[in-house]
This record gives structure tokens, sequence and C-alpha cells, in this order.
């Protein structure tokens, strides 16, 4: 009888457990990670052409679309997620809007490097309220920050 209680049970736990997870996991943004590619047309060499170049999200400014590697001039971009990133230039921004329910709290990941030893900056924001993460380099055995 015991045995089959424990079968009755997980069987239960494995129809009833993705009910309890949809709750707490509402998804990941669409093309989070680059994995469209923008079309050949939106693309000047890497340079993004277009306020709707890169699938699912608007860009501002000069922005990049790389695969992670080595790069031409030897320098070397690791792309921790995936395969491609994009490089922001001075004042570039990509954004995307996403629903959100009132009162759910919701948290954000990512990951940025950046190339050069000066002090930067990566702004976030959620209107009516943005704040400015400063990014700092890290070494490790990926290379990553």
């Amino acid at each position: 009888m015991k045995p089959f209680i424990s079968l009755l049970l997980a069987f239960i736990l494995l129809f009833t457990a993705p009910a309890f997870a949809a709750k707490y996991f509402e998804g990941y943004l669409e093309n989070g990670n680059f994995e469209e590619p923008p079309k050949k047309t939106d693309l000047d060499k890497t340079v993004l052409k277009g306020k709707y170049a890169l699938p699912k999200w608007e860009i501002s400014g000069f922005v990049e679309y790389i695969s992670g590697g080595p790069q031409p001039g030897g320098m070397y971009f690791p792309v921790a997620h995936g395969v491609h990133a994009v490089r922001l230039g001075n004042e570039a921004a990509i954004s995307q809007t996403i629903p959100v329910k009132k009162g759910s709290l919701y948290a954000l990941t990512f990951g940025a490097s950046r190339t050069c030893a000066q002090d930067e900056v990566l702004r976030v924001s959620v209107p009516p309220q943005s704040g400015d993460l400063p990014l700092q380099t890290l070494y490790d055995s990926n290379g990553g920050d």
C-alpha cells in the first residue's frame, strides 16, 4: 500500500508543480540573449541601423551587434550567456517594454562588461525611476565582468 501512495503523490506532484511554478515565473525577455539576429539590411558591418533594427528591442544611438570571441584588431569579447551581445556607444540605449502587474515584484538579471579602464555606469530605468549601476572590472578565469 505504501508504494501505491508514494506513486500517487509523485504523480500528483508531477502535474501540480507546473501550476505552482507558473505563479512565480513569468518568463524571459523576448530575444533577451540577442539570439535572433538583425536582418542583414539593418546592419552596416556590426552597427545597427534603425530604431527597430534589433528584433524585439528599441535602440537609440550607436549600438553594435557583436559576436563573442576573438575580434578584429586582437580584442576578445567574452559573452557569458549566449553567442551574441550588443555594444553601446556613449549615450546609446536599448529598451524593451514589457507588461507588469501592479503590486508584483520582478527581478532583472543581466551581464555587462566594459572594454576600457574608465569609470562606466549602466543606467537601468523603470519609469518613473532610474538608477545608475557602476561597472567594476572583476578578473576571473572566464575573463568576464
